[in-house]
């Protein structure tokens, strides 16, 4: 499936598309949901380390965080069911919470 980030998604990800392979999550059998996704792309980014910045300590924002906080759409349409089943040939969007007007 084909997986696009938009804004602190993508900054948190490193990129702004990727194709996943749903067959990849291990000790899956039958469907997959979204939930599933969700915590496999989390696995990948741990919580980063503090970043020193002089007298400030930071901390880079990872994936886990900021799809926690995100909305998605899949094939265009919002989804908020993490037990939604997807197919290999869906594409997800997540979307940070944005700001502005």
């Amino acid at each position: 499936m084909r997986i696009r980030y938009f804004a602190a998604a993508a900054a948190a990800a490193g990129t702004k598309e990727e194709q996943f392979d749903l067959a990849d999550l291990a000790g899956t059998q039958g469907p997959v949901t979204l939930g599933q996704v969700l915590e496999a792309l989390s696995a990948r980014e741990p919580a980063a380390e503090p970043v020193s910045s002089g007298v400030l300590v930071r901390r880079a924002t990872s994936l886990a965080t900021v799809l926690s906080r995100c909305s998605f759409l899949i094939n265009g349409t919002s989804v908020q069911d993490h037990e939604h089943i997807l197919a290999a040939t869906d594409e997800l969007d997540i979307l940070p919470p944005f700001a502005g007007g």
